[in-house]
C-alpha cells in the first residue's frame, strides 16, 4: 500500500522571514529510505521546505509561504508520489552539472558518470 496524505495541511503560527510550519498526516509509518526521498524533493522545491520532522503518521514541515492552499496541497502530493515512486531529486547538491565543452569544437560532456 502506497503513503498518502490523509489530512488537510494545517499552519502554525506565520515565521518573520516569509516561511511557515505546516503539519500533515500519512496513512502509515514510512521507511527511512522513503523520508530521505521525501526530504530531498521537498528541499528542492520552489517552496524551499526544510526540517521535516516525522514522528509516526504525523509529519511538520517548514516551508517558503506558498501561494494559496491549492500550491501547497499540490507540492505536498508532489513530494509524497515521488517518494512513492522512489524518484531521485534533482535539486541541491545532488544535482549533476554538465561541464562546459571548450575549445570551440565538438567535445566530451559528462554527465555524473555517463558520457555523450
Amino acid at each position: 500500500m502506497l503513503i498518502k496524505r490523509v489530512s488537510d495541511p494545517t499552519f502554525d503560527e506565520p515565521r518573520p522571514d516569509n516561511r511557515i510550519v505546516v503539519r500533515f498526516e500519512v496513512n502509515q509509518l514510512p521507511d527511512q529510505t522513503w523520508i530521505q526521498t521525501f526530504k530531498a524533493h521537498a528541499a528542492s522545491s520552489v517552496l524551499r521546505a526544510a526540517y521535516a520532522v516525522f514522528r509516526g503518521h504525523d509529519v511538520t514541515l517548514e516551508l517558503t509561504r506558498p501561494k494559496n492552499m491549492a500550491e501547497l496541497s499540490t507540492a505536498l502530493d508532489c513530494f509524497i508520489e515521488c517518494a512513492n515512486l522512489g524518484l531521485r531529486s534533482w535539486g541541491g547538491a545532488e544535482r549533476n552539472t554538465v561541464a562546459p565543452v571548450r575549445g570551440g569544437g565538438l567535445g566530451i560532456v559528462r554527465l555524473g558518470r555517463r558520457v555523450l
